[in-house]
């Protein structure tokens, strides 16, 4: 399966625009695109622009490499939004909400207040800052979601989670020709292509793997990478070519964003708060990002799935100058080195990938296997 016909073929129609409908741009998993559905919107993942023009002259250099370039895409219009989201998942985002407030008087912004626990209490209090969200983008798209409007929109992002959920259980269990490059470039598709669109596209294209799967697993070692949001198609191409299985991951642009369901059971909901109450539950209880205060959680999820996919071997990837993923590894390192599982960290501007530097350092990696 070549990746021209993936991209240019499989997903065209879902990442065709739509007359008439706005977009609604989001930063974070944690910032529910149910809701922007429900309200007749589109959910586009802000990915950045990453030809840096005018982010530098507002940012200092050791600052959050993706919120920078996601700034340079804001000033530039670059995705024709009609607002976007935010979430204080970090200081970083917090002061690119500022800058927006202050610089981008023409743009509704939003800032959704994600709590760090999920407990009770953070559950309520997150379910009413889902509200105060849906009311933000009903007032952007000058139009009201119902309760059911709501409900039909859980359950079409459930039905795209199951779906991504099980194209990645084909790709990660190597039955598919698919190259790294090609699994991440479908992910990154996933985040901003009209949604029940891209399900049928996405089955279409499970179909044909299924029919042209290779059942024979190889003696390359098997790999999980785990990380933030990474999107650079320059590392997955470097690692397209490298011998090994990419067996697990866990980063913001796949596994964290589809592991999980949100009101599950949907059907026996009754009443906006109940509906907001499971909303909030489903997101804080998702696999966790590493901002989130129960890291012994986390830690305990990330060795299970090492543990199920009979990893050899961890690429521990960050975004230069991201704090908490960074206060993270050494946790991360000791815990699998009780595993005997090597961990190998990278660290990596959004916009500048040194790739013979990083490939060396993999292949060194790849041989102590």
């Amino acid at each position: 399966m070549s990746k021209k016909i993936i991209l240019e073929d499989c997903f065209k129609k879902s990442l065709e625009p739509v007359a008439d409908q706005k977009k609604i741009g989001w930063f974070c998993t944690y910032a529910p695109v149910e809701l922007m559905l429900a309200a007749n919107t589109r959910p586009v993942r802000i990915m950045g622009d990453k030809k840096l023009k005018q982010a530098e002259s507002y940012l200092p250099i050791n600052f959050c490499p993706y919120l920078k370039s996601g700034w340079e895409s804001l000033l530039g219009s670059k995705d024709g939004l009609s607002a976007a989201i935010f979430t204080n998942s970090c200081d970083g985002m917090r002061r690119v909400y500022d800058m927006a407030e202050h610089y981008l008087k023409d743009l509704p912004i939003f800032m959704l207040d994600v709590p760090r626990n999920t407990d009770t209490r953070s559950v309520e209090f997150f379910s009413s800052n889902l509200e105060d969200m849906l009311k933000f983008i009903e007032k952007v798209n000058g139009s009201k979601a119902d309760d059911m409007d709501i409900l039909n929109a859980v359950k079409l992002m459930n039905k795209k989670r199951k779906a991504l959920e099980d194209f990645s259980k084909l790709f990660f269990n190597n039955n598919t020709a698919l190259s790294i490059a090609d699994y991440y470039r479908i992910m990154e598709i996933s985040v901003s292509a009209k949604t029940d669109i891209f399900i049928d596209e996405l089955i279409s294209l499970m179909d044909i793997l299924r029919a042209e799967q290779d059942t024979d697993a190889g003696s390359a070692p098997k790999i999980m990478i785990i990380g933030n949001f990474i999107t650079e198609q320059k590392l997955w191409k470097m690692l397209s070519g490298l011998e090994f299985d990419l067996a697990a991951d866990d980063l913001c642009i796949s596994s964290r964003s589809y592991e999980r369901t949100a009101c599950d059971k949907s059907s026996d909901i009754d009443g906006r708060r109940a509906i907001f109450d499971q909303l909030a539950d489903g997101y804080l209880k998702k696999p966790g990002c590493m901002r989130m205060a129960d890291m012994g959680k986390k830690l305990e999820g990330l060795k299970q799935k090492a543990r199920d996919n009979n990893i050899q071997g961890i690429i521990f990837i960050s975004l230069k100058f991201c704090d908490t993923v960074l206060y993270s590894f050494p946790l991360i390192r000791k815990e699998f080195a009780r595993m005997k599982i090597p961990v190998l960290y990278l660290e990596l501007e959004y916009n500048n990938f040194p790739e013979g530097q990083v490939k060396t350092r993999m292949q060194a990696f790849l041989e102590m296997i």
